[in-house]
């Protein structure tokens, strides 16, 4: 998506009076597989920019936490089916993938917290978030972080996420696939067995407000 600088954004909200949309993805399905290895996220929305449908699907290693498959689907302007249903039939295209990490039908596990991300033109404040639930304190910290990206107007961050004394991740250097990041929020967390999956929300300055777009955090607990 095309950048603007932020003066001209703001500008063009406030002549709106409208909060101003950006990529936005939506989970559409997670879970993981039966014997716990493995998490599954599957996101779909229409672009803002171009108003085409769009999809990832994306498998992690939840021990390791690394993601081990990932794939993103554009569709153009000549496709005239319902989001629903693009996504549904790209989905069943990569069965092969699927069944050989046992994802085929991924078990949602139980729900320990699930919220909305903050409103389009809203950037989360730097610091500390916790939220409590079943398994203890998830806190995510975030905190100023140099990075390569060539045109925010805001400071680059990362974060570093802990379920109760245990950090899960934390950032040393940004991934290109963030490296203009200048916020983040805790979305949902599921659990099954001794799997965890943790959807945090990266901001990222785009056209028209921040892109709002999730990553998963994966650990066993045990």
């Amino acid at each position: 998506m095309r950048r603007l600088p932020l003066l001209f954004v703001l500008a063009g909200s406030l002549i709106s009076g409208t909060t101003l949309a950006a990529d936005h993805p939506d989970i559409v399905l997670q879970g993981f597989s039966p014997d716990a290895r493995y998490h599954l996220l599957l996101t779909s929305m229409t672009r803002d920019a171009s108003a085409l449908p769009y999809a990832a699907l994306q498998i992690t290693d939840v021990s390791r936490n690394v993601i081990v498959y990932r794939r993103e689907k554009d569709w153009g302007e000549t496709e005239a089916r319902p989001l629903e249903g693009l996504v549904d039939s790209w989905r069943r295209s990569q069965a092969t993938v699927l069944a050989r990490y046992r994802l085929s039908h991924p078990v949602p596990g139980q729900r320990l917290f699930r919220v909305t991300p903050l409103p389009m033109l809203a950037y989360p404040p730097l610091g500390t978030v916790t939220r409590a639930t079943p398994l203890g304190t998830l806190s995510l910290k975030t905190a100023l972080l140099r990075s390569a990206c060539p045109f925010s107007d805001f400071s680059t961050q990362g974060f570093t996420l802990k379920l109760n004394t245990r950090t899960l991740q934390t950032d040393v250097r940004l991934p290109r696939s963030r490296q203009c990041a200048s916020g983040y929020t805790l979305e949902g967390a599921w659990s099954y067995k001794t799997a965890l999956a943790v959807v945090v929300r990266s901001y990222t300055q785009a056209f028209e407000g921040p892109d709002v777009l999730p990553l998963v955090v994966t650990a066993q607990l045990k």
